[in-house]
């Protein structure tokens, strides 16, 4: 997702412009994004923009249980800071540090908003997802999805677990 920020670069500091943002599908490395829908607020530091981003998109995923693909919306909230290497006026090479942080505006004065994005939905993706609260998952004998219906394999019992079995109980008296 590229927004070029050119007349945006050569506004006085303060300078604030929203960009309305929908897009249906937005590929990154690793995961991809539907339905992004939403504003980018930039605002003119005296470094380069900062960009304010808040939207709504939907992203693939496959149940932790019973490994159906379900769509996980998401709220992305982010604001991050967007230094140019090149100035606006002039198009002379800038002096930003090393240390500076943030993410640089290319010789094209195109804001990329690709990774900030892709790192924040990684942040955002839940880690287990879930069809649904109560999903039964997959019967480890079989592999039936028990959420379906039954497979009717008998169940194996690992009787080293079966101390574990009276602390639930226990539990409950107490």
């Amino acid at each position: 997702m590229r927004i070029n920020v050119l007349n945006e670069l050569r506004q006085p500091v303060g300078t604030v412009t929203v960009f309305d943002l929908c897009e249906p599908l937005i590929s990154l490395e690793d995961t991809e994004i539907r339905g992004l829908s939403g504003s980018l607020t930039s605002v003119r530091t005296n470094r380069g923009l900062l960009a304010s981003l808040k939207a709504s998109a939907t992203v693939s995923e496959q149940c932790a249980r019973c490994l159906v693909a379900i769509d996980c919306p998401l709220s992305i909230d982010f604001e991050e800071e967007f230094i140019p290497i090149l100035d606006a006026n002039t198009t002379r090479q800038m002096r930003v540090s090393d240390g500076a942080g943030g993410f640089r505006i290319g010789r094209d004065f195109v804001l990329d908003l690709g990774e900030p994005l892709r790192q924040y939905v990684l942040m955002l993706e839940p880690q287990k997802p879930l069809c649904q609260p109560n999903c039964a998952g997959l019967c480890p004998a079989c592999g039936a999805d028990l959420n379906a219906a039954s497979c009717g394999c008998t169940r194996t019992f690992d009787e080293r677990w079966g101390v574990l079995s009276g602390f639930e109980a226990s539990k409950k008296e107490g």
